[in-house]
């Protein structure tokens, strides 16, 4: 009776260790953030974003910051409908809009139902307030704040992948649509608490700069390809948004959608390195030169044009940073996928003639940050074609002995400059940060091997963001984790 009873708890813990490892797995594969799971959710705050969301989701007319052409400039694009009057846009330097200045506003036709307006403030002074109004309806909007800082002494925010509507996968619903709703509700709920954590953390941010994948449904083999305005609306809704400017990447879900292009008024726009939503830009702000590339396009030439062209024409900028969607030197599955890793070689010597000293990037949907790197190569003997990759990877891994040897083959060991952990003086390499996640809509797993170019990484499925403060003399990182604001990663700072 009892050999009985032993067999049967022991079939029943086994049972329920399976079901356990099955639940977790599946976790795993599709993990998000429950926005109603936050420590915010489970307050008044999610009844009433909520009760807001349902009055915002069917109009992606809220205004969109971008940096100007350097910081004495400020871009705005807002969408209208159809039927309205010409809108316009004023901007003055007291909350009354006294003597006010209008600026040109150049409208086009965005779709059947939106238009978009696009305007560039100029002449911007340092250290200033600033107010602007714009028209919606025929009607002027409550002036909005916004001001200027001390390029001398700055801090910039970093984000990657908010992906909006990427957690559509885990809602119920009868339809697709209705599941895209309530993941874009989550998603946006999850986004307002990230920037607002980041405005809590320093109220002065000069800007934020987003890695790419602001929103989920402009790949073309989603279902909801059509239907990403809602997406938008989502993106653009923390309130912070209309008094601080967002320098966006084009990701692989932003390139085949032209409403990227409507929603963002971007600086310095070439045609090189152009995909449906647009091509690389640039700007400038104090001593530092942002190079932000569309990788999706995958023609490196048209990008070393443009780096060398850009670099060129900003000869005196004491940091250069380039901003692109892939990790070419990250820790998640995407960074070691062929095509990544082609385009990982490809840039590199472009990169490090022209004297880059960080990219940053995103894609994985984990937090990554190199050693100083210089030098990588390709090892062509063990490259592996994207479908014997596929093959593999879908496969048994650790049973490819061809597998394993290409992995080793891009760990790059040699061409770590410095295995310093919190400070580099004058490094003649360049760092690598990859951005977790900035809403938790899509979470990805670590490779399952840290790569000898990795310094640290971190994925606890937790929303993060970085916070990156800029003298003449020091580039500082710091990032941090949304749910506590606790640090993930010690202080990194380049010195020059």
């Amino acid at each position: 009776m009892k050999k009985g009873i032993k067999y049967l708890v022991s079939i029943i813990i086994a049972v329920m260790i399976f079901i356990l490892a099955t639940n977790i797995f599946a976790i795993e594969k599709s993990s998000y953030t429950d926005a109603t799971q936050t420590r915010q959710g489970k307050t008044y705050e999610w009844k009433n974003w909520c009760e807001e969301w349902d009055k915002i989701k069917n109009s992606p007319t809220q205004m969109s910051l971008s940096p100007g052409e350097d910081e004495t400039q400020l871009n705005f694009a807002w969408y209208s409908k159809s039927c309205d009057v010409k809108p316009n846009l004023k901007i003055s330097d007291n909350p009354k809009m006294e003597d006010a200045k209008a600026l040109q506003v150049i409208t086009t036709k965005a779709s059947d139902e939106y238009k978009t307006n696009k305007a560039t403030a100029t002449n911007l002074k340092p250290n200033t307030r600033y107010y602007y109004s714009y028209t919606i309806n025929g009607k002027w909007t409550e002036p909005a704040l916004y001001k200027t800082k001390n390029t001398k002494r700055y801090t910039f925010g970093f984000v990657g992948d908010p992906q909006i509507g990427a957690s559509y996968r885990n809602m119920n619903g009868e339809t697709e649509l209705e599941k895209q709703d309530k993941a874009v509700r989550n998603d946006s709920f999850n986004w307002n608490n990230t920037i607002k954590n980041m405005i809590r953390r320093n109220c002065d941010l000069s800007f934020i700069i987003s890695a790419g994948d602001q929103i989920q449904s402009g790949y073309k083999k989603n279902e909801s390809y059509d239907h990403n305005e809602i997406e938008y609306a989502g993106y653009l809704s923390p309130c912070v948004l209309k008094s601080i400017p967002i320098a966006t990447t084009i990701g692989n879900h932003d390139e085949n959608s032209e409403n990227y292009s409507y929603h963002f008024n971007l600086p310095n726009k070439s045609k090189l390195g152009s995909t449906v939503a647009g091509g690389d830009y640039y700007y400038r702000y104090g001593n530092t030169l942002f190079i932000m590339l569309n990788t999706n396009n995958e023609n490196v030439d048209e990008h070393k044009k443009f780096i060398e062209c850009v670099t060129k024409l900003n000869k005196d900028a004491r940091w250069k940073v380039v901003t692109m969607h892939h990790d070419i030197y990250g820790s998640g599955e995407h960074s070691s996928t062929p095509s990544v890793v082609k385009l990982r070689y490809k840039l590199i010597p472009i990169l490090e003639k022209n004297n880059i000293d960080v990219v940053l990037s995103g894609h994985d949907h984990i937090y990554s940050r190199s050693y100083i790197l210089k030098g990588g190569k390709l090892d062509k003997n063990d490259m592996l074609s994207d479908k014997e990759y596929e093959k593999y990877d879908k496969g048994n891994k650790n049973s490819s002995k061809k597998y394993k040897k290409y992995l080793q083959s891009i760990e790059d060991e040699e061409a770590i400059e410095s295995k310093e952990l919190m400070c580099a003086t004058n490094p003649k390499g360049i760092l690598y940060i990859t951005a977790n996640s900035s809403t938790g809509s899509k979470y990805y797993d670590l490779a399952p091997n840290q790569q000898a170019y990795i310094a640290y990484r971190w994925q606890e499925n937790v929303p993060t963001y970085s916070m990156i403060d800029v003298t003449d003399r020091a580039f500082t990182i710091n990032t941090y984790r949304v749910d506590n604001n606790k640090k993930i990663d010690t202080t990194f700072t380049i010195i020059k």
